[in-house]
């Protein structure tokens, strides 16, 4: 499901539409994890259609994903590849 921002807006209309799962596997090995950690990301965020508690669509996924990386260096650090930290 690719969902495009409201017409209207004249921002960067790429940011809105959803990762495919390739970019987020991208993205998530350049910041040192595993492509089933980024699996776990999009699955959770697909099966919410990519919106927050309040049903409103989510401008940037890098930041959601941004959210997700530091809670798993937090509370679980040993998950990260340690060649590239």
């Amino acid at each position: 499901m690719r969902v495009i921002c409201d017409p209207g807006n004249f921002t960067d209309v790429t940011r809105c539409m959803p990762p495919s799962i390739d970019e987020v596997r991208i993205y998530f090995s350049q910041k040192g994890l595993s492509a089933a950690e980024a699996e776990c990301f999009f699955f959770f965020y697909e099966k919410k259609g990519w919106k927050n508690k309040n049903g409103a669509s989510f401008k940037k996924w890098k930041h959601i994903a941004y959210h997700w990386i530091a809670d798993v260096f937090k509370y679980e650090p040993w998950r990260f590849n340690k060649d590239i930290h």
